[in-house]
């Protein structure tokens, strides 16, 4: 062996060169193989050991024999091109001769000249050592085989005999020989002249100790790490005879520490120690290692190299290890060959060690798991002495890099291999190799899982790591795989699920324990995501998935062999450690949720498909029945484990109890009845921890989803325990709901809505976004408000009347009242509080009092709070859509009994009759009694037709008595509202009665209107322009005075309009008297023509009557004219048949309404018309609005669902009539 270039210290590239032929000795010439292996076999007695040793020595000495023309042959100083100290690397490993032999070496390298160019090395390439000219290498293998056979025919006395034999057993020409040789290579690998003369006292004088196993091991760790130089003109035939050369060693090996490692095991201590100082000696462990690194780093860089499609043979630092070693015959199988031999080996020489190597003590390894990255450089990697190979750095980093390899997939399962069988053997590594190793298999079932899914077109986005070379059960090795290390950790060692061979520390099985317990998330993140792509494999439909399988480079396979292997994992770890596996599942389950925003103001949010996969692989998991199920449920709720928190947001009980819901929601009633006692335990358990409040809410829902699929409880005792949870979970909520409220005054129990803004949070990532919002909402403002109240509300509107109605039987309603008294204390003063920023809980509590009001046993606990809440000045300062909740509370309140409609009508009475004292102020007096008269019309309106017909001649009294005070529009305006409500909630026949003082109103406010308006005009004609935009003080003939509050006249004139609107939308069955033209006329242009109808004022004479739509159309128009930048006759209004035409709620002026006449004064001025005009006001839908029904039937029943449609748009935009002070849309 030839070192190549000067014996420098930093030269570190060996050179190998035996050509064998020409120097061998003349008496190894002489020896057969054959007839030594029989010798061997045949002589068992112990003075014949030094021959066979002697016999093995010859086929020793001949490989050995030598690169002698190395010195005659030297290229260019190599350089390594890190920072490690890559000094004193080993040769064969004989004695302490070499600095290259110590463990410690010299930190100053000399640098090469620079005139001689320089090669960059990598690292991992230290140990290679080089041919410089061609050996034969069948002669070599020939002699190595030879060993091989003696070991495989007979390995025990084999091993023994070369374990216990010295070379320097007797001493004969042969051995002599063999120790010079041996010497003169050692030489030649440092550097020196293979012929140089030997120094007696040092090269010869180390072998003289050493046993023929040390020669054996050192002479395969040459073979194994030696390859031609780039340099020599090496043929495929050298090439594959070299690489043979290196697999029978890496063969000789293996078999030989198989062999040791029986042999130690029955032997005293000091055979154990000798063992393990040859290994040391020859630093096996780090050849090997540094050989198995190498093999990954090659294969990692070829393949880069493929896929840029370029050569990085040189580089500005310098040429690399490509350009100095022929690694050609590597480079055909990407070193598959070596490298699964290498793992062979590896897996024995860790039994092996962990026989004779004495046990570490403990230290340094403490702490937090470190997790090893796969794309850390590998150029940091130091072989650490006195360290068991899986302690090394070298050994997981080499795991780590060989699985994170997409493209030398089929690889994975030896690696796979190797980590599983040597798991007993890791000591207090184990919890770091088992962390590492089973999150990069996670990644790995990701992203084969994601590439699956891509190439099956289940999803668009291609993944960066797409594997290559995919053995065809790959997913289901890597699940294997994962499967058997986590039980290995998790499961106790004596149960059934594995047996050991050795005896293992159980504080490191602890510690491990711990480790894959602390990544249980991730790894069920991986399992899960495997179960949907089954999922999605098995409901697609087959042909579909044919194809799939065709374009895709991974084959599922048996979607029941994968299911299966999932529940084999599964199975064991929910059994041994249910609360950790439930852990998981929740924070599993809050990575699956909705990425597109869910449905808004859910309180509870709807699981996602890929959540209820969860549900459906926690059923099928045979441990966890459904009790176990509640009970590990409560142990995670009670003490959640510590679980990775990458998010900050992340509540695990809030997950836990959102998958609880919907897995309650998914399981049959009868499991649900048997399993009650642990529900009931969980439920009692959970409302004492203080959950946040989205858990409560799920609390709430689990308990409503119970009493939905099962109302009744066989046992008395079980009902009662069921009323009293219920009891306590409604009152958590309404606490939690009451939360935005505080005291007045610290004396009395009043309360009051807090001055902030409450915010409303879509029910998916509840926790998430009401944290962020809070923390914005503190900087702003000094208070901090509650963000779960509106929600609790909201769920309490939507689930507590039914609930209670099922869970207390009817002879225990009465057990309810205090409990609902203690909410309405929390209801009240959202609902007193009519600002907008209280506007979502006022919309929430209005929903549930609307709920609660509809069970009759509730009324005591609402009725008076409802009743006063009514007859507040601010009642209808709301948001339309609280409206018809407040029809439904009306309507209960004033149904159930019949006093409190009475006690309204008295009210309203009692205000119109009480005279207008000296001491009591004019307008709040009037608009008490226009609040009253509103109320009542409310009422009317909340009721179903024909409710209140028998009180109608009250009614029509109070109306009559309101419109005798002159001059009051608050109150009139009130009047033609109700007028309106009569119109849709009483038949025509009752209302005949009404009709002469409905006309002869609308007439007095259209006259008004009218001399209004041509008061405007005549001021404006004889005072000028400057004073026409003046409020005139006009009194007309019954005393009104417009000055009086312009506004409220004007909101006046649109009342009466919206009346007139109203008679002329409906049908004529619904209003006859009106439609039929009895007073129609009065209002309505209908004559084909109307040109000779025009007014000729002579004295207080008119020609003919021309309608009022008419006259004010035309009076309207004119004062347009004069106020061009507010011209409202250009403004058209679209008319359809069964709508309303005035939409406006209220007007800044006369002109708002030109639009309205205008449109009546042309609409019903039918051209065909008769005299009397069509039958309905405005033309009804006919033939031509129904196309395609010949048949009269059809044309009736369309006619009946147009008409239906067009009576609920009309109440719509009667109930906004009734609104104030808010937005009405």
């Amino acid at each position: 062996l030839g070192h190549l270039g000067p014996p420098a210290a930093d030269l570190r590239l060996q050179v190998e060169d035996p050509q064998q032929a020409r120097k061998r000795s003349h008496s190894s010439t002489q020896l057969s193989l054959k007839g030594k292996i029989m010798e061997r076999l045949s002589d068992k007695s112990p003075g014949a050991k030094p021959k066979v040793k002697k016999a093995k020595r010859k086929e020793e000495e001949r490989l050995r024999k030598a690169a002698i023309q190395a010195e005659k042959t030297r290229p260019p100083n190599i350089f390594f091109g890190d920072s490690l100290d890559l000094e004193n690397w080993y040769s064969c490993g004989e004695g302490d001769v070499s600095e290259i032999e110590s463990d410690t070496g010299s930190p100053c390298a000399r640098r090469p000249s620079p005139a001689l160019p320089r090669f960059n090395i990598h690292p991992l390439y230290q140990h290679v050592l080089l041919y410089l000219q061609l050996y034969d290498s069948s002669r070599s293998l020939h002699a190595l085989s030879a060993v091989a056979a003696m070991l495989r025919a007979s390995p025990a006395g084999f091993v023994s005999a070369i374990s216990t034999t010295s070379v320097n057993n007797t001493y004969t020409p042969q051995l002599s020989l063999l120790q010079n040789l041996l010497a003169r290579h050692r030489v030649s690998v440092m550097g020196k002249d293979f012929y140089c003369p030997l120094p007696q006292d040092s090269h010869t004088h180390s072998f003289r100790s050493a046993m023929y196993l040390e020669i054996v091991i050192s002479l395969c760790l040459y073979f194994l790490r030696s390859y031609y130089s780039a340099h020599v003109a090496a043929g495929a035939q050298e090439l594959a005879g070299n690489r043979a050369m290196q697999l029978t060693s890496v063969e000789v090996l293996t078999l030989l520490f198989g062999e040791l490692a029986k042999a130690t095991g029955g032997s005293a201590k000091g055979f154990a120690s000798f063992i393990g100082d040859v290994l040391s000696k020859c630093k096996v462990q780090k050849v090997v290692l540094h050989c198995l690194l190498s093999t990954i780093f090659s294969a990692q860089k070829w393949h880069e190299q493929r896929a840029s499609g370029a050569s990085a043979a040189a580089t500005e630092e310098g040429l690399s290890e490509d350009s100095v070693i022929n690694l050609t015959e590597e480079r055909i199988d990407g070193c598959c060959a070596v490298q699964s031999q290498l793992l062979r080996l590896l897996q024995s020489l860790v039994e092996l060690e962990h026989r004779v190597l004495l046990p570490q003590e403990e230290g340094g390894e403490g702490g937090e798991v470190e997790h090893v990255n796969p794309q850390q450089p590998m150029t940091s990697l130091q072989y650490l002495h006195g360290q068991p190979i899986t302690a090394q750095g070298m050994f997981l980093c080499a795991v780590i890099r060989a699985l994170h390899q997409h493209h030398a997939c089929k690889m994975h399962p030896q690696w796979m291999g190797l980590i599983t069988a040597t798991l007993p053997y890791m000591g207090r590594v184990l919890r770091r190799v088992v962390a590492s190793v089973t999150l990069q298999l996670c990644r790995n079932l990701d992203n084969l899982l994601q590439q699956y899914r891509y190439e099956s077109g289940i999803t668009d986005v291609r993944p960066q790591w797409m594997a290559l070379c995919i053995p065809p059960d790959l997913i289901l090795t890597v699940l294997e795989g994962v499967t058997a290390i986590i039980h290995y950790c998790l499961l106790d060692p004596s149960s059934q699920y594995h047996q050991l061979k050795v005896n293992v520390d159980q504080k490191h099985l602890a510690e491990a324990r711990a480790g894959i317990l602390s990544i249980l998330h991730t790894i069920m993140s991986s399992v899960t995501l495997l179960w949907s792509v089954l999922h999605q494999a098995d409901s697609s439909d087959k042909p579909a998935v044919a194809s799939g399988c065709s374009t895709s480079l991974i084959n599922l396979g048996s979607t029941k062999n994968l299911r299966q292997q999932v529940l084999e994992l599964l199975g064991p770890i929910s059994m041994n450690h249910g609360a950790h596996f439930m852990a998981a599942i929740a924070y599993v389950w809050n990575e699956r949720k909705h990425t597109k925003a869910p449905v808004r103001n859910k309180v509870i949010p709807a699981a996602s498909e890929e959540q209820l996969l969860l549900v459906e692989l926690v059923r099928s998991v045979s441990a966890m029945r459904t009790e176990t199920v509640m009970q590990t449920v409560k142990e995670v709720l009670k003490q959640p484990p510590a679980i990775a928190k990458e998010k900050k947001h992340l509540s695990l009980e809030v997950c836990m109890l959102q998958f609880f819901y919907a897995y309650v929601q998914r399981i049959p009633v009868s499991s649900l009845v048997d399993s009650w006692p642990s529900l009931l335990a969980l439920l009692k358990d959970s409302v004492q921890l203080g959950l946040p409040a989205p858990g409560q809410f799920l609390l709430l829902g689990v308990l409503n989803e119970f009493i939905l699929k099962n109302p009744n409880l066989e046992s008395k005792k079980d009902q009662r325990e069921l009323q009293d949870v219920t009891h306590k979970v409604v009152e958590a909520i309404g606490t939690i709901a009451g939360s935005s409220l505080e005291q007045t005054t610290w004396l009395r129990r009043n309360l009051e809505v807090k001055a902030s803004p409450q915010i409303v949070v879509d029910g998916g990532n509840l926790e998430s976004d009401v944290e962020d919002l809070m923390l914005t909402v503190m900087e702003a403002s000094s208070f901090t408000p509650s963000v779960y109240s509106v929600h609790a509300l909201t769920l309490l509107a939507e689930v507590l009347a039914h609930l209670l109605d099922m869970v207390f039987y009817s002879d225990e309603k009465e057990r309810v009242i205090p409990l609902l008294v203690n909410i309405m204390h929390y209801v009240v003063p959202y609902l007193r509080n009519h600002s907008a920023h209280n506007a979502p809980s006022y919309r929430a509590c209005i929903q549930l009092l609307s709920s609660l009001s509809g069970y009759q046993y509730t009324r005591r606990a609402w009725k008076k709070e409802a009743f006063d809440l009514f007859m507040d000045h601010t009642f209808f300062q709301m948001d339309s859509s609280c409206v018809s909740h407040w029809r439904a509370i009306i309507d209960h309140l004033m149904t159930h009994d019949k006093t409190t409609f009475r006690d309204l009508m008295t009210r309203v009475a009692v205000a119109q009759s009480s005279s207008l004292s000296l001491f009591t102020n004019r307008d709040a007096e009037l608009e008490q009694r226009a609040m009253l008269l509103k109320r009542l019309a409310f009422t009317i309106y909340s009721s179903e037709v024909d409710q209140y017909q028998k009180y109608l001649p009250d009614i029509q009294e109070r109306l009559v008595e309101s419109l005798r005070l002159p001059a009051v529009p608050i109150l009139h305006a009130q009047v033609f509202l109700f007028f309106r409500v009569l119109l849709l909630r009483m038949s025509p026949q009752h209302l005949t009665s009404l009709w002469p003082t409905m006309i002869t109103e609308l007439v007095t406010v259209f006259l008004l209107m009218e001399q209004e308006l041509t008061a405007d005009e005549d001021i404006s004609r004889t005072s000028g322009p400057s004073v026409a935009g003046l409020e005139t003080t006009y009194s007309g003939g019954n005393g009104f005075s417009t000055s009086y509050n312009s506004q409220r006249w004007l909101n006046l004139y649109l009342s009466a309009c919206k009346l007139l609107d109203l008679a002329l939308a409906l049908p004529s069955e619904s209003l006859p008297q009106f439609q039929m033209s009895v007073y129609r006329w009065a209002f309505i242009p209908e004559s084909s023509d109307d040109s000779g109808l025009e007014v000729r004022r002579q004295g207080t004479h008119q020609r003919e009557f021309k309608p009022y739509v008419v006259r004010l159309a035309k009076l309207l128009r004119k004062r347009a004219k004069k106020n061009p930048e507010e011209d409202f006759s250009i403004r058209t209004l679209s008319w359809e048949p069964g709508h309303l035409l005035l939409t406006l709620y209220v007007i800044r002026s006369m002109d708002q309404l030109l639009p309205f006449f205008n449109l009546l004064s042309q609409v019903f001025n039918c051209k065909s018309g008769s005299r009397l005009g069509p039958a309905c006001g405005r033309p009804a839908p006919g033939e031509g609005d129904f196309p395609g029904q010949k048949d009269a039937g059809h044309k009736l029943e369309s006619q009946k669902v147009f008409w239906s449609r067009a009576r609920q748009n009309i109440e719509e935009m009667v109930e906004k009539d009734f609104l104030e002070g808010l937005i009405k849309t």
